[in-house]
């Protein structure tokens, strides 16, 4: 972490910190009503701070501290735990978060890997393999990207109340908690032409999001 990102990191804490006061422990809330006002947190917005922002949010859903890579912010605020949702789904929230964080801050290839080992890895150890979960980290890796290379389309968004359509497609009959059997046995693998058709479905679907466009 470089040392000039250290105040935009505890002024987006501070941000996340007061937006959660709003509700109590445990309440379920919508994830656009909070990024929305974190990537919003400077004027003129910063490409810096919401990269930031996004950062802050990803630990937040991932149930991780900021103190891991941050020692000075075991003195700073702790959020309250409240459960973050896209599409009613928290597991959507925390994909697409974690996923647009990643591409803001190490790029496309990267996040979208990662993603598809997360989904590899819950389909033998885990929940199962979601394509539904797919859809939501590659949605946030074009959410990420777009926030570092196209900022101007994000200002965009932010002049009008956001929803969860603004930022996810439609996740209608995706398959998912396919175990690793299932999943080869329908799938074949990453490599397969089959895996690759059910990637081009979510990819169709995400280019009907106008952001995505």
């Amino acid at each position: 972490i470089a040392p000039a990102d250290l105040p935009r990191f505890r002024q987006a804490q501070t941000t996340l910190v007061a937006r959660l006061d709003q509700y109590r422990p445990q309440a379920q809330v919508p994830l656009t009503s909070i990024l929305a006002p974190m990537l919003a947190v400077t004027e003129p917005p910063s490409s810096a701070q919401r990269r930031v922002a996004l950062l802050v949010l990803a630990f937040h859903l991932a149930g991780k501290n900021l103190a891991n890579i941050i020692p000075d912010a075991s003195r700073w605020p702790r959020a309250r735990p409240v459960t973050l949702t896209l599409a009613n789904r928290e597991d959507s929230a925390q994909h697409f978060v974690i996923s647009a964080a990643l591409a803001a801050w190490a790029g496309e290839p990267a996040a979208d890997a990662i993603g598809l080992y997360k989904e590899l890895d819950d389909a033998r150890y885990g929940s199962g393999f979601s394509f539904a979960d797919l859809a939501a980290d590659r949605a946030g890796t074009r959410f990420g990207e777009l926030l570092t290379r196209q900022p101007e389309r994000i200002d965009a968004l932010m002049q009008r109340a956001l929803g969860d359509a603004d930022l996810l497609p439609p996740l209608a009959e995706l398959p998912e908690y396919l175990s690793e059997r299932e999943f080869r046995k329908r799938f074949g693998g990453p490599g397969s032409s089959t895996f690759q058709k059910a990637v081009e479905e979510i990819d169709r679907r995400i280019a009907t999001v106008p952001l995505y466009r």
